[in-house]
């Protein structure tokens, strides 16, 4: 099985350059170049064997599904579990969230090639819980900013395709690829 992991096109927040941060509602809509990510991505992954279209319920991972449902002909689900980490929300909720999501992924809840447009720390947060397991603590997970995150890039997962070099399956989800976007021209 595969779970494709596509963070959200550019969003007004993430262009917002200015000396005051904005309001949640007002930054999280797509830019322009946001549109067009999500565009350019929908037209890749028409080929790509997606069972399910499921998204964050925040505005600009729906807008960006949205646009990838209407190239590849599937609707978007919203998962309420599935978005952003949230102003103080405690270390333990978010990784509940994510495990939430991987016991409905191994479920086969969406078949074997599920889509999720969902943001950059909910990606990091699959990442770090399947490679550290318990591992993941909060003092680990300040480092989440160490690893890079882009618009509207792909990671893929699988689980139950990697094995050890002696040939034992490789346990719980492993990453195939991490934030890539081989949509955009050369």
């Amino acid at each position: 099985m595969r779970a494709l992991f596509l963070r959200h096109g550019e969003s007004i927040h993430n262009a917002h350059s200015g000396p005051q941060p904005l309001g949640e509602a007002e930054g999280d809509r797509l830019t322009e170049l946001g549109r067009h990510q999500a565009e350019a991505a929908g037209k890749a992954l028409g080929e790509a064997g997606v069972t399910s279209l499921l998204s964050s319920h925040m505005a600009r991972a729906r807008e960006t599904a949205e646009a990838i449902g209407a190239a590849i002909g599937r609707e978007p689900e919203t998962l309420d579990y599935a978005g952003e980490l949230l102003l103080a929300e405690p270390f333990e909720n978010a990784v509940g969230r994510v495990r939430r999501l991987k016991v409905a992924l191994e479920a086969g809840t969406w078949g074997d090639r599920p889509l999720l447009v969902t943001h950059g720390i909910f990606i990091r947060f699959f990442l770090l819980d399947s490679v550290l397991g318990d591992g993941f603590t909060p003092a680990v997970g300040e480092g989440v900013w160490r690893l890079g995150s882009r618009n509207c890039a792909l990671s893929t997962f699988s689980r139950g395709e990697i094995r050890t070099p002696l040939g034992a399956e490789v346990p719980d989800w492993a990453l195939l690829s991490w934030m890539e976007r081989p949509w955009d021209p050369g």
